[in-house]
């Protein structure tokens, strides 16, 4: 029996700016999680993989220990609450594809979010 692969984490780009973060300053899964008062390293790897989202406080400790504005990291952290509220305001949520909406939860890259200004911008004119 052969052993089993890990398979490839697909990363978030939130999760990626959180590795960046604390790569920048020179620190291992391990210390950062114990820095932040995280029960082990796992967790920390589940919000740098998009597993799971950090809380709000868990938010302000990751900037203050990466030395980043608070606001930097919690804009980023809610990017796609902050997209998808005002759109649901102004669109009929079953108009929105599904896959659409897991892709902008995920975090989208700069030029998907353009493709995605785009789509909107399209729904508002018809």
């Amino acid at each position: 029996m052969s052993p089993k692969k890990n398979p490839q984490r697909e990363r978030t780009e939130f999760g990626r700016y959180l590795t960046s973060l604390r790569e920048r300053i020179g620190l291992g899964t391990a210390v950062a999680a114990r820095e932040m008062g995280l029960k082990d390293r796992q967790q920390l790897d589940h919000y740098e993989t998009g597993r799971t989202m950090p809380s709000d406080s868990i938010l302000i400790k990751m900037a203050q220990l990466y030395r980043v504005h608070p606001d930097e990291l919690l804009r980023k952290a809610h990017w796609p609450q902050l997209i998808l509220l005002p759109l649901v305001s102004i669109i009929d949520p079953e108009q929105l594809p599904e896959d659409l909406i897991k892709e902008i939860e995920k975090g989208l890259n700069k030029a998907e979010r353009q493709k995605l200004t785009e789509y909107i911008e399209e729904l508002l004119r018809t």
